[in-house]
């Protein structure tokens, strides 16, 4: 019976709730059995409390669980000597320009931390289009705030959004950051489940700041949310993560493109205060921070501004995607979005992208391509969701240039023509 429904796979409240319906015990018959509320119990089997070694052990008696119970219990891998504290941020980049709006908006969530109790650890996701800057701004503002979480920073890119096809593994985020606790390798489990509450363990009492970077989606960020109200967590997506902010009551903050003061004001620290004027070249894409970079290495390695002057969005992104680096092509850099769309988004992208005009309604998606109002309504979100497209106002969306030319570029790799309205 034991070896039937303790699994070293399950966890320990699981297991519980298991052992107590098969003995045919209520809840209530189990608590006046180990002399513990019913309440407490309830909250242990859900997963909402640890277990204590005393009511593991009671709960093991009582029910016959012949030691397989207490092996379930989680408990926090020991600790090296002396006091660890960990400090993974990368290097901010030294000519950040900008960005009050959003640094005074993760202010304002820092503020919260002091404000929550009882396992509500401050969540805050950062959300924004490829190449806006979200990581470079999240990074310059944990530097800014790091004497405010003075046990620590930890950092993980998820990977969610990259060159390679798989996202970071979970299990391999938590082992690390339970490394950087001061969790000797040896002591970490590889299931999920426990690293995860090995890692709460561990951060209760702590007041750390976890920088999660590109995620992709909400299901991947859960497990490496803390419970420790001193703690808090902020992730940076090029989706929105929905999930995030309705379940888990996640702040939100959108990175937008640079304002045109924020504008001149890098153009002006990486080019010189003479070619802000002149750049109008990129396209109204200018005020996305990596097509600014992009542009002026180009201008400084092919050979002045002369090759923006009245560039057409497919010229410029032929321009912006000849750097042999991953991270700083932005047409690679798009696609990374594009190769997560559901194919029927995708399809919109290409067909809605390559056709006329920056905006589209749901109806107008509808007809160019061929379905009803609700499955258009469903691609628009796809695309909003990762800020290819744009919500401009209630029932119309917009297309940045350089989007729209990423889109013809996707119709004509791939051999797909746009759908012609009737």
């Amino acid at each position: 019976m034991v070896e039937r429904q303790v699994s070293t796979r399950a966890s320990f409240g699981l297991s519980l709730r298991l052992l107590r319906k098969e003995h045919g015990l209520s809840l209530g018959d189990l608590a006046r059995l180990v002399n513990y509320s019913r309440s407490h119990l309830s909250r242990v089997e859900t997963g909402k409390k640890r277990a204590t070694d005393g009511l593991a052990r009671r709960c093991d008696e009582v029910l016959g669980a012949e030691g397989g119970l207490l092996d379930l219990l989680v408990r926090p891998p020991r600790r090296q000597k002396g006091r660890i504290n960990p400090a993974q941020l990368p290097r901010s980049v030294a000519d950040f320009t900008g960005r009050a709006d959003v640094l005074e908006k993760l202010d304002a969530t820092l503020a919260e931390v002091d404000r929550q109790h009882d396992g509500q650890a401050v969540v805050t996701v950062v959300d924004g289009a490829a190449g806006v800057g979200k990581t470079a701004t999240v990074v310059y503002w944990g530097h800014r705030v790091r004497a405010s979480f003075p046990d620590g920073v930890l950092y993980a890119d998820l990977q969610g959004f990259g060159p390679g096809q798989r996202s970071a593994s979970i299990q391999e985020v938590l082992r690390s950051f339970l490394r950087a606790l001061g969790a000797p390798s040896d002591s970490l489990s590889t299931e999920l489940g426990h690293l995860a509450a090995s890692y709460r363990s561990m951060l209760m009492g702590k007041r750390l700041l976890i920088v999660l970077d590109n995620a992709l989606s909400a299901e991947q960020v859960r497990p490496l949310l803390p419970a420790s109200s001193g703690c808090m967590t902020v992730v940076t997506s090029r989706s929105r993560l929905a999930g995030l902010v309705a379940r888990d009551g996640a702040y939100r903050v959108t990175v937008p493109l640079l304002t045109e003061a924020e504008y001149d004001g890098l153009l002006a620290r990486l080019a010189g205060p003479a070619l802000p004027g002149k750049v109008n070249a990129i396209c109204g894409y200018r005020y996305l921070p990596l097509t600014i970079r992009i542009a002026v290495e180009r201008m400084e390695t092919v050979g002045g501004i002369e090759m923006y002057e009245r560039c057409d969005p497919d010229t410029l992104l032929q321009h912006l995607c000849t750097i042999n680096d991953e991270t700083s092509n932005l047409y690679t850099v798009l696609s990374w979005s594009y190769r997560c769309l559901h194919p029927e988004a995708a399809r919109g992208l290409r067909v809605l992208g390559s056709r006329p005009g920056s905006t589209v309604t749901v109806s107008g998606a509808a007809k160019i391509l061929g379905i009803d109002a609700v499955n258009a309504q469903k691609v628009l979100d796809s695309l909003t969701d990762i800020h290819l497209l744009e919500l401009a106002s209630r029932n119309e969306y917009h297309f940045e240039g350089i989007v729209k030319a990423f889109a013809r570029e996707c119709a004509r790799r791939e051999g797909h023509l746009a759908v012609r309205a009737g």
